[in-house]
């Protein structure tokens, strides 16, 4: 018979291992979110009259005028209406055509090319429309393009992650697939890879200890 000390032992394992990887998931989330904030974004000046401390100094910054500042700064001058961030907007007429591309490819290992945090973006544009709710006299128009959004999130994360998820049969990604993955595909990526290459070890070692048999 199967000795069960063993067996008992290699679902301890599991059962520790499996926690630590959701504490390492959630602590790379919040890596990532970090990341994403320290993005360098480009950000054009609508109001004169306000200095900001940047690059180890004091500056002014000036009505027209361009200038290339991390992301949460960036996010809290445009809140007090200083400036627009200047970077391509993740509307619902190009996630719209991301979907299709996806789904028309959908049985081929091909990738519509989604650049830097993309899903930050778009779940910022998500939180942004949730909140206009609140105070906007269109809302029901509001809540159409949130649905929308959401509907078209859900479409694009359901097949982008099938295909990260045949990638775990290649020894590398290529290249070309790889340039067009977003960064928190790439990290996915890197997450699974590393929980299937854990998990095997496991079931090797259970085939190594578990199968014991005893006579008598």
């Amino acid at each position: 018979m199967v000795n069960k000390g063993i067996s008992t032992n290699y679902s301890l394992r599991a059962v520790k291992l499996s926690g630590l990887l959701e504490l390492v998931e959630e602590l790379v989330f919040k890596f990532m979110s970090r990341d994403f904030q320290e993005e360098s974004v480009k950000i054009e000046v609508v109001s004169d009259g306000l200095k900001i401390f940047l690059e180890e100094s004091y500056v002014e910054l000036v009505k027209g005028s361009e200038y290339t500042v991390p992301r949460w700064i960036a996010s809290r001058l445009e809140s007090m209406n200083v400036c627009r961030v200047k970077e391509p907007d993740v509307t619902v007429e190009k996630l719209s055509q991301i979907v299709y591309l996806e789904e028309t490819q959908s049985r081929k290992p091909q990738l519509t090319k989604l650049n830097g945090y993309f899903y930050s973006r778009l779940k910022q544009v998500i939180s942004k429309l949730e909140e206009s709710l609140r105070t906007s006299p269109d809302w029901k128009i509001q809540a159409e393009m949130l649905k929308s959004y959401s509907e078209f999130y859900d479409a694009l994360t359901r097949e982008r992650v099938a295909k990260i998820i045949n990638l775990l049969n290649l020894m590398d990604i290529p290249q070309d697939i790889s340039e067009k993955m977003s960064e928190e595909e790439k990290r996915l990526y890197l997450d699974l890879k590393t929980i299937l290459n854990l998990h095997l070890r496991n079931f090797y070692m259970r085939g190594r200890h578990g199968g014991t048999v005893h006579k008598g």
